[in-house]
């Protein structure tokens, strides 16, 4: 009983937290976006097809169903907010357990009650943006791919990353870097295998929509300038002359606010090459040993290297990012843990009530974003430079008898 005790702790937690007080501000969020994707499908409208939609298309799926016009409901609105938050809830006591099964395949059960217990905390930092974006159904279904990895099963969990990148794509990030794992363990059967359902998934979800706009959905992300919350813009703000977009004064159709102008071309640049080298640097370590501790601190890197590196840097990111800072404290990387835990629970001081002041270019909201990134690059460093150093997996132990054998390995 006390084992299961995280889980409803958390559903409770999301319930009153995010609907409650402080952490329930939604002045900003996708809600009335989402609504209004839900009314066009009640419609018989599709996505991609007969409007745009800046997300994969499994990334609909929460908001069809919240969409439904259930009896009394009468349609999107307040009824769409409340079945969208609870089937957030649902997805976030799903990641939970899955983050905890991880930690124990990887370490054993009593690392999987811790990280079931920090998980707790999600709601009380995080708010809000829980119940207001749909970014803990991808977050569930990866970290569960994970899993599988962990038990061996890694055609299975490269489809459970298939699911998870075209529900939102970042999971595919974690699938290269899955791929190249494999390889290391000299799994080159189960590496194709997985690699093939994974195309797989991902052509079957996706088939549908090549005839409609679904192109215009890469094309949206690329052509967004700089966001106004990510690293690149910290270096933008410092250096000055560039404008914030997404304004009156300057509209733009990216649903969000940007910078342009100035030193933004250079700097976006600069750090598009500074992603990509960081990408492949932590899909290329994900080589040197075997076990799945291993995989889940490369992933990690990856993961950190598009949030901290990238041109858009989302509030809702930090999500992401909470049952993986709880992995590492039990995998013993505690410096990284708490630099992440920093990153999001500072995110919180700022966002959503001062979000507007962060466009007015108000100096001390520009600060606390600042430092924010400045938390999740250090992070990425400190968890580059531990893995650069821990010791390779012996070559005699990259066979395939080594499966048979125990995964767990020690702290580097």
């Amino acid at each position: 009983m006390r084992a299961a005790a995280p889980y409803p702790a958390l559903a409770v937690g999301f319930a009153l937290l995010t609907t409650v007080g402080p952490m329930a501000d939604t002045r900003v969020s996708d809600l009335y976006l989402y609504g209004q994707y839900g009314r066009l499908l009640a419609d018989g409208n599709l996505p991609y097809l007969d409007f745009g939609f800046e997300y994969p298309p499994l990334g609909i799926l929460p908001i069809a169903i919240a969409g439904i016009p259930f009896p009394g409901q009468g349609g999107t609105g307040g009824g769409f907010d409340w079945v969208f938050g609870a089937l957030m809830l649902l997805c976030a006591v799903a990641g939970q357990r899955a983050a905890a099964l991880f930690a124990r395949e990887t370490v054993d059960a009593r690392a999987e009650r811790t990280v079931a217990w920090l998980l707790v905390a999600q709601p009380f930092v995080i708010g809000a943006s829980l119940r207001t974006h749909f970014d803990l159904f991808p977050v569930a279904v990866t970290i569960a791919g994970l899993v599988l990895f962990a038990r061996s099963r890694p055609v299975t969990g490269m489809v459970a990353l298939g699911f998870g990148t075209v529900i939102k794509l970042f999971p595919g990030i974690l699938a290269a870097v899955s791929g190249l794992w494999l390889a290391g363990r000299g799994e080159a059967r189960e590496l194709a295998r997985g690699a093939a359902a994974f195309v797989a998934v991902c052509v079957v979800c996706t088939l549908p929509f090549w005839g409609g706009g679904f192109v215009d959905m890469f094309t949206f992300h690329l052509d967004r300038p700089v966001q106004i919350e990510s690293t690149p813009a910290t270096v933008l703000f410092a250096v000055g002359g560039s404008e914030v977009t997404g304004t009156n004064e300057r509209p733009d159709r990216f649903k969000s606010n940007g910078l342009d102008g100035g030193a933004a071309g250079p700097v976006a640049a600069f750090f598009a090459v500074l992603q990509i080298v960081a990408l492949a640097a932590a899909a290329l370590l994900a080589l040197r040993r075997t076990d799945p501790r291993w995989l889940g601190l490369c992933c990690l890197a990856a993961l950190l290297a598009f949030v901290a590196l990238g041109k858009v840097l989302s509030p809702q990111y930090m999500i992401w990012l909470a049952p993986f800072a709880a992995l590492a404290w039990v995998w013993g990387e505690r410096g990284v843990a708490v630099l992440c835990a920093g990153a999001i629970a500072l995110t919180s001081v700022w966002f959503p009530r001062a979000y507007v002041p962060l466009v007015q270019e108000h100096e001390w909201v520009i600060w606390t974003v600042a430092l924010r990134n400045v938390l999740l690059v250090a992070a990425l460093g400190l968890l580059f430079a531990r893995l650069a150093t821990a010791a390779p997996t012996p070559p005699a132990a990259r066979s395939r008898a080594a499966r048979s054998q125990p995964l767990r390995a020690p702290s580097t």
